[in-house]
């Protein structure tokens, strides 16, 4: 049986940013203080913050040798996410105060007064920065959501100084970009299939059986991702309505992920099954059945966010040998 790991791509980020002039910047105290957004993700060299991401999977059946039902099983996974809006790093004190001591920008220096409190304070430091906020719209994002993030985001902060040594203030992650790279970071195993009757090595069916066919406890009937970045919470929950099978020369009737065969139970009683009208003689001997997993994902967040996500597709394969039902002649030979 093939198995084939399924990653979604990474969406590139825009190069467009918005800038304010330097002297035009909204100031807020609280950042010249040293206060800021609040946050616990760790924040790295390039300005993205790194989440773990908690990811459970439910399966479809409860396996070959049981009856009905579900069983859970969960890991963790690292990635990276690139805010919206965050702090980028600028001039340094001593940069900034020779910028506004020029006589061609004096008649600014009020403004410059209001945009970076207490500047004269760093006049002298060539080691510590100003940090400017900064919005750049993320591959994807309606024109609409950026413009109320950038809004939102500017309105609320203004620069900071940073002395040498010193962090600038965690981002704030928005629960659609933080739920967009949880998303991102899922990885759902290939659909697992079991079939009935098995037969045998050398011929696992034969042409006219009427094949039951299930999803394996490693098929995810349905997935759950949350992941934390400072004080948001973003949830994806992605579902399935079931498996889809193909296979040359078949028949197929299959609805939802099937149902486990056991002993006794009456035939026809299986949502999902298979029929083979040829044996595998003409395709070299081996007849190989697709199989697949269509996902849908949606999110909502503890700042409100909600929507919908990429849908996600997974395949995989099984071998088989069709043989084909042969009479023996036993009557009197003459």
């Amino acid at each position: 049986m093939l198995k084939t790991m399924v990653r979604r791509v990474g969406l590139a980020t825009a190069t467009c940013a918005v800038i304010a002039p330097l002297g035009m910047l909204p100031s807020t105290q609280a950042f010249a203080e040293g206060g800021g957004v609040s946050g616990h993700s760790s924040q790295g060299s390039d300005g993205g913050v790194n989440i773990s991401v908690s990811v459970s999977y439910n399966s479809a059946t409860s396996g070959s040798k049981g009856g009905g039902g579900t069983t859970t099983s969960s890991r963790q996974v690292s990635t990276q996410v690139q805010p919206v809006c965050r702090y980028q790093k600028g001039q340094s004190g001593a940069e900034a105060a020779a910028f506004f001591k020029d006589s061609k920008r004096t008649r600014f220096i009020d403004s410059y007064n209001s945009t970076h409190p207490n500047w004269r304070d760093h006049e002298n430091d060539q080691e510590g920065h100003w940090y400017y906020p900064l919005c750049v719209p993320s591959a994807g994002m309606s024109t609409e959501e950026y413009g109320r993030l950038s809004e939102e985001f500017h309105a609320k902060n203004g620069l900071v100084y940073v002395p040498a040594g010193g962090q600038p203030p965690a981002p704030v992650i928005d629960g659609g970009t933080l739920a967009k790279a949880a998303w991102k970071a899922v990885e759902i195993p290939p659909p697992s299939v079991e079939m009935n009757p098995q037969m045998g090595d050398d011929v696992q069916t034969l042409v006219g059986v009427e094949n039951w066919v299930w999803a394996s406890a490693d098929t995810p009937q349905s997935v759950t991702a949350t992941a934390t970045a400072g004080p948001v919470t973003a949830t994806v929950t992605a579902t399935s309505s079931g498996l889809t099978l193909s296979a040359p020369d078949s028949k197929v009737s299959c609805q939802g992920f099937g149902t486990p065969w056991r002993p006794g139970m009456p035939e026809g009683s299986s949502s999902c099954t298979m029929t083979f009208t040829r044996s595998s003689e003409h395709l070299g001997g081996i007849t190989s059945v697709k199989t697949g997993v269509s996902y849908s994902a949606s999110y909502t967040a503890t700042d409100g966010a909600q929507g919908s996500l990429p849908s996600v597709s997974t395949s995989g394969s099984l071998s088989l040998r069709v043989g084909e039902a042969q009479s023996l002649n036993t009557g009197p030979q003459n």
